[in-house]
């Protein structure tokens, strides 16, 4: 009897190491999977095809909205349907392995799962003449032996943070988007399926696809994006997702809203707390008491892949460039604006702002601007390409007001913003205060 309890139990433990604890850290946890990614907007992808019925009409949509997704392929389908591969990659679309056939991980022993992940990318990059380095595992389970080959292979295990379980027939194109749309955010990975649901399951993922495509640039205010990975160590990773939820909370904190899906400004109506603001002709436009808009930086969208600081400050500016047009034209159509006189942000870099038209005045020294000082550091290390290493003597240490009049934003933003060209000129950086 002792011995069998020993041998169970030894074959228990072998169960586990091979199958729950490996999927527990890296399929429910996420460690050593990436299940979102770094940037401002979302991410689409597609299991289980190509099919070739479903795959073609997909890309035309894909092609049509203007889309780059990525597709996880069967190797065996991407054998039989080769033309498909050639034409999603043709169109822009990005390749990842999906396995060979489809098995459960967990069912799957050690060396047919080596075997079978081997020839899944041998197949592929056959195919495409193209090295392949993402790979999602049917289900987005793993096993041990999943774990180690991906790590022998130096492949990037792809998961996911939002799904619409369109795989089933009883999910119509209305609720596939809902399901969606509570689940996305900045650097959500959608999972969809254009082959391998139930009967008549894609054609409700073709419809829902669409509403997809309009609603989340249009009520959440995000772009879609190709999915992309930095190169970060597991603790920036985490310290990025920290600070993320804090700015996503004093964001909801303070209603801080986007102007649409792609600019790099948002506003937040403010009590102002002084000093008096006048007019080049004396009028007085705003004392402590007032209603005015403050003007923030949304920083993921600033957020640079590489470390080349100087590229990294005129893309900011051009970035800036292309959104204040749009900002003061949201503000000119916003009943909600209509009474704001001046737009306000308390910055530490401020020379940049002088080219929009902005007026900067020294702040008292107090501990709020102390804190607003501590906070754009703090921003600095996370978002900066060069992070703690950054160095730059431009960061003064007290934060400088910067405002402008509604008149004269609405009137440069109108005249062409060529007043902005020589901030980008001097590559010189515009930040407003930026918590949210």
């Amino acid at each position: 009897m002792f011995w069998a309890v020993m041998v169970i139990g030894f074959i228990l433990i072998c169960a586990a190491l091979y199958t729950i604890i490996p999927d527990l850290f890296l399929h429910r946890l996420g460690f050593g999977s990436w299940k979102r990614q770094y940037s401002p907007g979302v991410a689409l992808t597609f299991d289980d095809g190509p099919d070739p019925m479903i795959t073609p009409r997909l890309l035309e949509v894909l092609k049509r909205r203007k889309l780059s997704v990525t597709f996880f392929v069967i190797a065996e389908k991407a054998a039989k349907y080769p033309e498909l591969i050639r034409q999603m990659v043709k169109e822009g679309h990005q390749i990842g392995v999906h396995s060979l056939s489809h098995h459960y991980a967990w069912f799957t022993s050690p060396w047919k799962t080596a075997r079978e992940w081997t020839e899944s990318v041998r197949i592929l990059e056959q195919l495409m003449d193209k090295k392949i380095t993402w790979m999602r595992p049917p289900w987005g389970t793993f096993n041990l032996v999943t774990w180690l080959w991906l790590k022998r292979h130096n492949m990037r295990a792809v998961l996911w943070n939002a799904e619409g379980h369109d795989w089933e027939a009883r999910r119509s194109p209305e609720d596939i988007n809902a399901r969606i749309l509570k689940k996305v955010n900045e650097g959500s990975i959608v999972v969809l399926h254009d082959s391998g649901g139930e009967s008549g399951a894609p054609e409700n993922t073709l419809r829902a696809l669409e509403l997809i495509a309009d609603k989340i640039p249009q009520q959440l205010k995000l772009p879609f994006v190709p999915l992309e990975f930095p190169d970060w160590s597991l603790g920036r990773r985490l310290t990025f997702r920290l600070w993320e939820k804090w700015e996503h909370h004093y964001a909801k904190q303070h209603h801080v809203e986007r102007v649409d899906d792609t600019n790099i400004f948002r506003l937040e109506k403010t009590i102002y707390e002084g000093p008096e603001l006048y007019s080049e002709e004396g009028t007085l436009l705003a004392q402590k008491g007032d209603t005015v808009a403050e003007i923030h930086i949304d920083n993921i969208r600033l957020q640079a892949k590489g470390r080349d600081a100087q590229k990294t400050a005129l893309k900011a500016m051009r970035k800036a460039l292309i959104s204040f047009p749009d900002l003061a034209r949201y503000i000119a159509n916003n009943p909600g604006y209509s009474n704001i006189k001046v737009f306000i942000g308390e910055t530490l870099l401020y020379r940049g702002v002088k080219g929009f038209g902005f007026t900067v005045q020294d702040l008292p020294d107090t501990w709020k601007s102390k804190g607003i000082a501590w906070l754009q550091r703090t921003i600095m290390l996370i978002y900066h390409p060069e992070g703690k290493e950054r160095q730059n003597g431009r960061l003064g240490n007290k934060t400088k007001l910067v405002w402008i009049s509604r008149e004269k934003l609405l009137s440069y933003a109108a005249s062409g913003i060529t007043f902005g060209n020589k901030a980008v000129n001097e590559g010189q950086t515009l930040h407003s205060k930026t918590n949210g």
